[in-house]
């Protein structure tokens, strides 16, 4: 016996030693870095105004988010971790190119996505739109690549030209919706969900009851995807001046137009007028030095998106008379504190209150972009949002991506609501969901017993769900629902009757929310700052105050957010991933998705405003 507890404690004595040695080794590693970027790379932190005629390369690498970014950081982690693949900032990225179009040195921009992952509709609209208002400046706009996604190809329509490799290919074959079901892995482990529900619409909660997608819910999720569908094709078409049918022709179509090249994508793209030009690498080159000259590397005149990003006006530490105050609510709405793609309730009521209290600030832009979460959460939220609005401070939502379910909750009585066409929301309803393992507890021969002063002190996850505690989950499902109905009733000026027949659950593009009365107008960001503006402004006229020519928009984030947590979160990623490779298991987005959203079904009355059915457009 002696033994075997010498033997744990020097297992014990072996971890600890490791993870001293790890973190000291991060610390060594985060310093070196440091240094090495503040000496070798000094002018990084300084400004990068370009002194000469160049053009803009908006080579962006990763995934869009709207949470904010540092490129300082992006630098430094992309040098410790081997990872270009990191996140933007959907807003820098606008302002960018914003600033651009009146720098006299920035002669055009030139789209490099060979390395950016896409992002939700919204967002792609959102900068196509910066895009297109750039062009107004009479400067070019030039797509450049060897391949394009649907999603890179999109952002390269609003491009003057297109160029494209000979030997490349453009991947426009339509958008697809899917859902994540874990029913049979539910099985597999003998787990019992208890869902509570209410209405007649109940797809909202058949993830953890079936394993694909019922009649119904493939009826809206089709409806929705039809939609988005058509206001991608229509943009495309829009920009590139051809027919929407040539876009995607129908498969027999395609086919015959594909065979008249034999099979030679670049050639179908020119003739289907999708680019201006097919070429080699040099070549297309060569069209860059003639458009803006060379460097004296030999290509053309141009300077990176992360250099000259870092000219951008600090968006989050703004010293102004009159301010917007914008805080995004981006992820899973949680209790407590923020985390990576999770939105606290705890940190979003900071920032709000913050707002609230800062006298400088004459209204806010709540920016969500959020399929919803805990009850409780969502509510605490809108309580300060409220707030807000009793201090006579404007509230207007604006919509990204995906505001459904508990996103819409806290969105439903701000003074305005605007989203984009391309915008997934409603999801207007409330489940609950208890997991209970007693049936894998018996598999494995564990069992559980004692005594309780009450049934409903008996709350193990491994014993069954008692009948009182399924009564009263439900009837906390049922007043739920009627207090979601009544909130956006009021909030939206509608009847319950009203809100009822496009509440169910269901889920709705921005064009068709409009249509139902659950957004006020269609935009993007800067529609909501021009609502947001006028709001303002027509309470100061009520007071006999001056109108406010300019506004300043700051960005309300976390203070506490550094280098060295965001690397840490990086590197436990990267951690993850090779432990699964390890261990010859999968790990894809797919999976990480599933086993994190398992993870926050936590919600101590289990009770969920959650959009499950939302799924993923791409």
């Amino acid at each position: 016996m002696l033994k075997l507890f010498k033997g744990i404690y020097a297992i014990f004595l072996c971890v600890r030693e490791c993870i001293i040695n790890l973190f000291f080794i991060l610390f060594l590693l985060t310093g070196f870095a440091s240094i090495a970027f503040l000496v070798n790379g000094s002018d990084t932190n300084k400004s990068k105004e370009p002194n000469e005629k160049v053009a803009l390369r908006l080579n962006l690498s990763g995934y869009l988010t709207d949470n904010h970014d540092d490129f300082a950081h992006r630098l430094i982690q992309s040098e410790l971790t081997n990872d270009e693949s990191l996140k933007a900032s959907t807003f820098d990225v606008v302002r960018a190119i914003g600033k651009a179009a009146k720098d006299p040195n920035i002669t055009g921009i030139v789209l490099d996505l060979s390395k950016f992952e896409g992002s939700d509709h919204s967002s792609l609209s959102f900068i196509g739109s910066e895009l297109k208002a750039f062009k107004t400046s009479g400067k070019p706009v030039i797509a450049i690549g060897e391949n394009y996604s649907q999603s890179q190809y999109y952002l390269a329509s609003f491009a003057d030209k297109i160029y494209l490799n000979k030997a490349g290919s453009i991947n426009l074959q339509g958008l697809n919706f899917s859902s994540l079901y874990f029913k049979a892995l539910l099985d597999k482990i003998d787990a019992v969900p208890h869902i509570f529900r209410v209405g007649t619409y109940k797809s909202a909660v058949e993830p953890f009851l079936r394993n694909d997608m019922s009649d119904e819910a493939k009826q809206n999720a089709q409806t929705l995807l039809n939609s988005i569908w058509h206001q991608f094709r229509t943009d495309i078409a829009e920009n590139r001046m051809i027919a929407v049918d040539q876009v995607l022709p129908e498969p027999k179509s395609l086919i015959e137009k594909y065979k008249a090249v034999n099979a030679n994508d670049a050639q179908y793209a020119l003739n289907q007028k999708l680019v201006t030009d097919i070429g080699s690498k040099a070549e297309i080159e060569q069209a860059l030095i003639e458009q803006f000259g060379k460097n004296e590397k030999g290509i053309y005149q141009h300077i990176n998106y992360a250099d000259y990003a870092l000219n951008l006006t600090d968006r989050f530490a703004v010293n102004a008379e009159h301010k917007i105050a914008v805080i995004n609510v981006e992820g899973e709405i949680i209790s407590g504190k923020s985390k990576e793609r999770s939105a606290g309730s705890e940190t979003i009521s900071e920032l709000l209150r913050q707002a609230r209290e800062d006298n400088n600030v004459d209204g806010v832009i709540l920016r969500v972009n959020s399929p919803g979460g805990s009850v409780v959460a969502s509510e605490i939220i809108l309580q300060e949002l409220q707030s807000i609005q009793q201090a006579g401070k404007p509230v207007v939502t604006s919509m990204g991506g995906l505001a459904a379910s508990g996103g819409y909750w806290i969105s439903a009585t701000s003074d305005k609501i605007i989203a984009s066409p391309n915008t997934i929301t409603g999801s207007i309803g409330i489940f609950g969901l208890a997991m209970t393992f007693e049936k894998t507890a018996k598999h494995l021969g564990i069992s559980e017993d004692g005594v309780a002063t009450s049934p409903l002190a008996k709350t193990s996850s491994l014993q069954h769900l008692s009948n009182e505690h399924a009564e009263l989950i439900q009837i906390n499902i049922e007043n739920g629902y009627d207090a979601f109905l009544d909130l956006v009733s009021r909030g939206r000026n509608m009847s319950k009757a009203e809100v009822d027949k496009v509440a169910q659950g269901q889920v709705w593009s921005g064009e068709d929310a409009l249509k139902h009365g659950l957004v006020d107008q269609l935009g993007d960001f800067h529609t909501a700052y021009d609502v947001l503006t006028d709001l303002i402004n027509q309470k100061r006229k009520a007071k006999g105050e001056n109108e406010i020519k300019h506004f300043t928009a700051q960005w309300f984030i976390e203070s506490d957010k550094g280098l060295f947590s965001s690397l840490l979160k990086n590197i436990g990623f990267k951690a993850k991933s090779t432990l699964a490779v390890w261990l010859g298991l999968p790990f894809v987005p797919q999976t990480q998705q599933a086993a994190e959203l398992l993870q926050k079904f936590n919600d101590p009355q289990n009770t969920y405003l959650y959009c499950l059915t939302c799924g993923t457009i791409k």
